[in-house]
């Protein structure tokens, strides 16, 4: 990993530790794998009901820490209409994306997650131990 992106992924898990998630929503803070982008990061802080991810785009991984870091906003949003407690909707125009992404988290066996619209999973690795 990269020097800029190691930043960036400290900087996510530092704001996850200060502040938490509304009542009875999932908490999405972790590191995920992206089957899309081998080896590259995933990694998502909660801030009261803002999202943060950051990450990294390789072609198509990012094997020895290689590949284009970006941050996405996004939201886990209990009062907007239709919203589930399992819901993330996250602003991926910064990537050429779609505006309001809905992801849900999904537990399958022992592989929990976050699913997309495009039947992408991005798998669970891990939470920041403090």
């Amino acid at each position: 990993m990269t020097h800029k992106l190691a930043y960036i992924a400290s900087s996510a898990f530092l704001a996850t530790a200060l502040l938490t998630s509304p009542a009875n929503a999932v908490d999405f803070t972790g590191s995920y794998s992206d089957p899309n982008h081998p080896s590259c990061p995933r990694l998502i802080a909660m801030e009261g009901s803002t999202v943060i991810i950051t990450g990294a785009d390789g072609n198509p991984g990012c094997v020895g820490g290689d590949g284009q870091p970006w941050k996405l906003i996004g939201k886990v949003d209990k009062e907007r209409e239709g919203a589930e407690l399992n819901e993330i909707f996250v602003d991926f125009s910064p990537k050429g994306g779609p505006k309001d992404l809905v992801g849900k988290w999904e537990v399958k066996g022992k592989s929990s997650g976050i699913r997309w619209p495009d039947g992408n999973k991005w798998t669970l690795e891990g939470r920041p131990q403090f």
